[in-house]
């Protein structure tokens, strides 16, 4: 049944939710998750959890891993940026200590913790080579840096019918025209952000 854990097949797992041996397989992986402090694979057990039915033990499972995955991806993050390296968008654990970070950022963001926010983005803003990421992760940074909510960012930059068709990715990348006009008229913030961050490290 490892095949589970390669590819998520929804259907599939709604069928084999009372197979003992599904959960037995799942437990397996999420045990040598915890030993390793391995973010895929905690990834790869929290991304099914979170298709199955919803119960009070599900969700405090959900909350464990989550919070590992977190404290493990911050501390990868901080540890490249002391070593001034990029992560690699391209290589597998580096995609999933971003996807995390930016799934923390996020978090903040919406519940409005905009200090929080802040300082991810930033971080995010510098600590890949990749033009198109960097610049999907500056936008979010201005949008928090101008007081933007982040409902009202959803609505006025990103492109939502792009998002829908074309995103395959974790991260929010395709934006409206004006996102990228907006981006450019405060880019002196973002630089000052930036220098503010970089200044500490």
């Amino acid at each position: 049944m490892d095949f589970l854990f390669n590819e998520i097949d929804v259907e599939k797992i709604e069928k084999l939710q009372n197979d003992p041996q599904f959960w037995e397989e799942l437990d397996k992986l999420e045990t040598q998750g915890f030993e390793n402090k391995n973010i895929v694979q905690l990834y790869s057990v929290l991304d099914i959890l979170l298709l199955v039915k919803s119960s009070e033990a599900i969700s405090q499972r959900i909350n464990k891993i989550y919070g590992v995955i977190i404290e493990e991806a911050l501390s990868h993050l901080h540890a490249k940026l002391e070593a001034e390296e990029f992560l690699d968008l391209n290589r597998e654990l580096d995609h999933y200590i971003l996807r995390a970070v930016y799934e923390y950022g996020i978090d903040h963001y919406s519940k409005n913790n905009l200090h929080e926010a802040k300082e991810i983005f930033i971080f995010l803003s510098i600590i890949t080579e990749d033009n198109i990421f960097r610049g999907a992760m500056q936008i979010h940074l201005v949008s928090i840096l101008t007081n933007i909510s982040f409902q009202e960012f959803l609505n006025k930059f990103v492109d939502m019918e792009k998002m829908e068709t074309e995103n395959e990715s974790f991260f929010m990348l395709y934006f409206k025209d004006e996102a990228n006009r907006f981006l450019h008229a405060n880019a002196d913030l973002i630089k000052k952000a930036i220098r503010e961050v970089e200044d500490l490290i």
